[in-house]
C-alpha cells in the first residue's frame, strides 16, 4: 500500500462519515417517503464518490492533483479522471432529479423546513463533486440560492435546474475529452 492509499483512506473514511451524519440531520426536516427517497439517492452519490475514490487510489491517481482550473485531462495522462467525472456526474443527475421529482410532489402541501432541507442536502453533495473535480459546484449552488428561495418549491426547482444544467455541461465536456483521448479526429458536433 503506498502512501496516497493510505492517505485516502484516512481522507475518505472521515468525509464520508461527516457526509453521511449531515445527510441524515439534514433530512431531520423531511418526512416519510421524501425522506427515504432523498436520503437513499444522496448515500448513492457517496457510494460512488467512494468507489471512484478507491479506484484512483488503485491506479495512483491523486485527486490532490487538482488545481483551480485544472481537473480533467490536463492533470491525468490517462483517461481515468474523466471516466471518474463522467461517473459522479451521471450519480449526481440522479440526486438532482429525486430533488425535483420530490419538490413538485410537495408544491402544494410542502413547508419550508421541507425546502430548506432539500436545499441543505443539494449543497452538502456538492463538496464531494467538487473534490471530484467538478469545479465550484458549491458556488454554483450558494449563487442559485442567492437568485431563488430556498424555501420554496418553486426556488428548489430553479436551484435543481441549475445545478443538473452545470452536471450535464460538466458530463459533455469529459464525454468529448475522453472521445477525443480515444479518437483524435473526433469533433465535438460527432457527438450530437
Amino acid at each position: 500500500m503506498n502512501k496516497y492509499q493510505k492517505t485516502f483512506k484516512i481522507f475518505n473514511f472521515k468525509n464520508l462519515l461527516k457526509l453521511s451524519l449531515l445527510v441524515a440531520l439534514i433530512s431531520c426536516g423531511l418526512k416519510g417517503e421524501t425522506k427515504i427517497i432523498l436520503e437513499r439517492s444522496a448515500k448513492d452519490i457517496t457510494d460512488e464518490i467512494n468507489k471512484i475514490k478507491k479506484d484512483a487510489a488503485d491506479n495512483n491517481v491523486n485527486f490532490a492533483a487538482f488545481k483551480e482550473d485544472k481537473t480533467g485531462s490536463k492533470v491525468s495522462e490517462n483517461s481515468f479522471i474523466l471516466e471518474a467525472k463522467m461517473r459522479g456526474t451521471t450519480v449526481a443527475e440522479k440526486f438532482v432529479t429525486a430533488i425535483e421529482g420530490e419538490a413538485t410532489k410537495l408544491k402544494k402541501t410542502g413547508s419550508s423546513g421541507e425546502f430548506s432541507a432539500m436545499y441543505n442536502m443539494i449543497l452538502e453533495v456538492s463538496g464531494p463533486l467538487e473534490e471530484l473535480g467538478v469545479l465550484r459546484m458549491t458556488k454554483t449552488v450558494t449563487d442559485a440560492a442567492e437568485q431563488h428561495p430556498t424555501t420554496t418549491a418553486e426556488g428548489i426547482l430553479e436551484i435543481a435546474k441549475i445545478m443538473k444544467t452545470k452536471l450535464q455541461r460538466v458530463h459533455t465536456k469529459n464525454y468529448c475529452a475522453l472521445k477525443k483521448k480515444e479518437n483524435p479526429s473526433f469533433t465535438d458536433e460527432m457527438q450530437k
